[in-house]
C-alpha cells in the first residue's frame, strides 16, 4: 500500500518522497498541478485540498495506508481537511501525519482544528510542529536582498527563533509515516539554536565573507515594503504579524524531537549556510 503526500510542490513533501523512494516504499505525490508538476521521477496525481472533486483521484491510482497533510492556503482550511480525513478513513487510510507549524494549538482555529479532529477520529496520527524554515532565506525575496543588497529586512526585532531545515522536518515526517508504531502525539521540530536575525546576519557575514545586515522595521514599514515588492496586502500583513509574534519570542524553544526520532541532531544554521552559500552569490 502507498503513502499519499499532499502539498506536492512544497518544501517538505518532495523531500519525504525522495526518502521513500530511496527506501523503495510506494508513494504518491498530490499536487494541484497534477502530473505536469512531477519532478525527479516522483509519481504525481492531481490533488487540491480546496477542490473536493480531486480528492478521490489518488485512491483510483493505488491503495493508500497513510497520508501526509500540509495546510493549503485557503480560507478556513480545517473544514475541507477534516472532511478529507473522514473520506480517507472510508478508503482504508489508517495513519495521518499533519505538518501544523509551531504555533498550532489543539482545538484552535487553523491546524489545531485538524489536530483535534484526528484525535476524535481515533486514527493513528502525528502532528509535526516545526518552527521557521531555514529554506525561507533562499527563496526569491530574501535571496535577492541578501545576495544583491547585503540586507535582511524584518519586523522580528531581537526575537529568537529556532530555525529548522526542511530536510530535518522531512526526515521526521518519514519516520512518522513509516515507523511500525505510530507516535500518536505532537512533535516540536526545532533547530539546535535560538537565533535572532542579527545572529543570522553575523553567520551569513562569516560564511559569505561580506557584510550582511539585519534591518529592523516597524509594523507599518514592513507591510509597506512587502507590498512594494508585489505581495498582496493580506499576505504582507500575515507575514508581518508572524514576525511581530517572533519579536516577542513566541517561537523560542528547545526540543530533542529531531534527534530522538532520526538518531542525529538537527542541522545548524551555519551548516545550512555553508551548504547553500551559492544561492546568495
Amino acid at each position: 500500500m502507498s503513502i499519499l503526500l499532499t502539498g506536492g510542490s512544497g518544501k517538505t513533501a518532495p523531500r519525504v518522497a525522495a526518502l521513500l523512494a530511496a527506501d523503495k516504499r510506494p508513494y504518491l505525490l498530490g499536487s494541484r498541478q497534477g502530473p505536469s508538476a512531477a519532478s525527479n521521477g516522483h509519481p504525481t496525481v492531481k490533488f487540491d485540498m480546496g477542490d473536493e472533486s480531486t480528492w478521490t483521484k489518488p485512491f483510483e491510482t493505488t491503495p493508500i495506508k497513510a497520508v501526509y497533510m500540509m495546510e493549503p492556503r485557503i480560507a478556513t482550511p480545517w473544514i475541507p481537511m477534516n472532511k478529507f480525513v473522514d473520506l480517507a478513513k472510508t478508503k482504508g487510510v489508517s495513519r495521518f501525519v499533519l505538518c501544523a507549524g509551531n504555533s498550532a494549538q489543539i482545538g484552535k482555529d487553523g491546524m489545531g482544528r485538524v489536530w483535534e479532529h484526528l484525535i476524535e477520529s481515533g486514527v493513528d496520527y502525528c502532528v509535526l510542529r516545526p518552527s521557521w524554515f531555514m529554506e525561507n532565506l533562499i527563496e526569491d525575496g530574501l535571496k535577492f536582498t541578501i545576495g544583491k543588497m547585503g540586507k535582511i529586512f524584518t519586523a522580528a526585532q531581537d526575537g529568537e527563533i529556532p530555525f529548522i531545515s526542511a530536510d530535518d522536518i522531512a526526515e521526521v515526517a518519514y519516520h512518522a509515516l513509516t515507523d511500525e508504531k505510530s507516535y500518536n502525539s505532537d512533535l516540536s521540530i526545532l533547530g539546535p539554536q535560538n537565533l535572532t536575525y542579527d545572529q543570522i546576519a553575523e553567520i551569513l557575514t562569516k560564511v559569505l565573507g561580506r557584510k550582511i545586515e539585519h534591518v529592523k522595521q516597524d509594523e507599518a514599514g514592513r507591510i509597506a515594503g512587502l507590498v512594494q515588492h508585489n505581495l498582496s496586502e493580506y499576505f504582507a500583513r500575515f507575514l508581518t504579524n508572524l514576525e511581530l509574534l517572533a519579536s516577542k519570542n513566541f517561537e523560542k524553544g528547545t526540543s530533542d524531537a529531531v534527534e530522538r526520532v532520526t538518531g542525529h541532531p538537527p542541522l545548524s544554521f551555519e551548516q545550512f549556510a555553508e551548504k547553500n552559500k551559492a544561492a546568495w552569490s
